[in-house]
């Protein structure tokens, strides 16, 4: 599979809500971190993250528009907003600087602007 492949399984993942899936393309040691967040270590709090919020969050939508992909690392730009229960959606755009390792990802990082 390749890093771009590794990457849009994710996204459709995290469309899916599924928790398990998404934190099986992370390494056991990975780091995830969004931007404004304290980083996440390990796939099992990357897991654990997954799980509550798509579980108790509000409903979202990611839309990944650029996908950059050379050797070892990437760049995903994208658009993340969130729907309230009361209806009220809030957009951000920003950008995830992706390394991998052995297949999956070892590092997720988001800055948002």
């Amino acid at each position: 599979m390749t890093h771009r492949q590794t990457l849009e399984r994710l996204f459709a993942a995290w469309s899916a809500g599924d928790a398990l899936r998404s934190g099986a393309h992370f390494a056991l040691e990975a780091v995830y971190h969004e931007a404004g967040r304290p980083p996440l270590v390990g796939r099992e709090a990357i897991l654990a993250h997954f799980t509550r919020f798509f579980r108790g969050g509000p409903r979202f939508e990611f839309d990944a528009q650029e996908i950059i992909v050379e050797g070892d690392r990437a760049a995903v730009r994208y658009r993340f907003a969130t729907v309230s229960r009361e209806g009220d959606r809030r957009e951000r755009e920003g950008c995830a600087l992706v390394a991998f390792r052995d297949g999956t990802i070892g590092e997720w990082r988001e800055y948002e602007g």
